[in-house]
């Protein structure tokens, strides 16, 4: 529910939306209890947290859509194939931490981490028949594929600024975080009975919820005291360039390009790099961009009549716009 604390929602839908998420962490930790030596690390990592956006975006849109149907194993499905997507992108990017705790790689091993992402993922096809017909197989499916092709992206553009540009950017973040948001918000309320207006709608909106939110964590990794749960500078140490160092790029060229495309870096060198991207204007013009995809996803929520799962998901946008110096806020 953490992911509506600091929005608009109504009473009735936080507790609708508690009661939903607690019943999810229940079945994954069920679904885990036959996974052998994967076990303790899948426990620790399902336990760490962790902002259930996904599923909670999901739960909201099939309320709005009067929710007629099943939702559980709808959430569970986004929840096991984002949470095996991180598993497998912490391992490729040598992370140490994830949700403030110890990733599957660096307490496991890589391959442990390799069959615990595929293990939460056949966790999640067995909830597909639940949803046969509705086309919210076939669009995950699809979404699946986008992921795994934003993750192909974002390896062929590692230390790459010559590679990474504004375009190829938008392009791996819509693939690897905003198509999943996006198909959530559908999904959950095509389960809840939606016409095909409020379900585009509701795409439209997520998707831009998700640029916005990716844009965000992206601002964050540069900004002191964020508490992320990852490694501070996590993206400049392992290579992905992200928004605030294309902008950089643009201003300050030669001597910031040769340093992020350097693979191993002194701390000195981190240092510099770190004083370039955050000189001048850089932090300002991504929040900027940050905003115009939150105002977008406003813009599809005006499609819709006013209800109390309207002005909760307003309520997300607008918090996930509001990144303080300091990146303080919890989303």
């Amino acid at each position: 529910m953490r992911a509506f604390e600091a929005g608009a929602a109504s009473s009735r839908i936080a507790r609708g939306l508690s009661a939903a998420l607690e019943e999810m962490r229940e079945r994954m930790l069920e679904l885990c209890s036959d996974s052998g030596e994967l076990e303790e690390d899948l426990r620790r990592i399902l336990c760490a947290g962790g902002k259930c956006l996904r599923p909670s975006l999901a739960w909201v849109c099939f309320s709005l859509a009067g929710g007629d149907g099943e939702i559980l194993p709808l959430m569970c499905m986004l929840e096991l194939m984002h949470t095996a997507s991180l598993i497998h992108d912490d391992f490729v990017d040598g992370a140490l931490l994830r949700r403030g705790k110890k990733t599957i790689s660096a307490s496991s091993g890589g391959m442990a981490a390799v069959r615990a992402g595929d293990y939460l993922l056949s966790r999640a096809m067995t909830f597909l028949k639940v949803y046969r017909g509705s086309g919210i197989n076939e669009a995950l499916s699809e979404v699946s594929q986008e992921m795994c092709r934003g993750e192909l992206e974002q390896r062929a553009g590692l230390f790459s600024v010559r590679w990474m540009t504004r375009e190829t950017y938008f392009s791996r973040i819509r693939a690897k975080t905003a198509l999943l948001m996006a198909e959530s918000c559908r999904s959950g309320a095509v389960a809840g009975g939606a016409g095909e207006d409020t379900s585009r709608a509701l795409w439209e909106y997520g998707l831009h919820v998700g640029l916005a939110f990716q844009i965000r964590d992206d601002l964050l990794d540069w900004l002191p005291d964020s508490r992320t749960g990852k490694a501070p500078m996590q993206d400049l140490r392992s290579g992905v360039i992200t928004l605030p160092m294309l902008i950089a790029v643009r201003k300050r060229g030669g001597e910031l390009s040769m340093l992020l495309e350097k693979r191993e870096k002194t701390p000195e060198e981190l240092c510099r790099a770190s004083e370039l991207v955050l000189a001048g204007d850089t932090l300002e013009r991504t929040r900027a961009e940050l905003c115009a995809e939150g105002e977008k996803a406003l813009s599809a929520l005006g499609r819709l009549p006013k209800s109390e799962e309207m002005l909760a998901l307003r309520g997300l946008a607008e918090t996930i716009m509001e990144v303080k110096g300091n990146g303080s806020i919890t989303v």
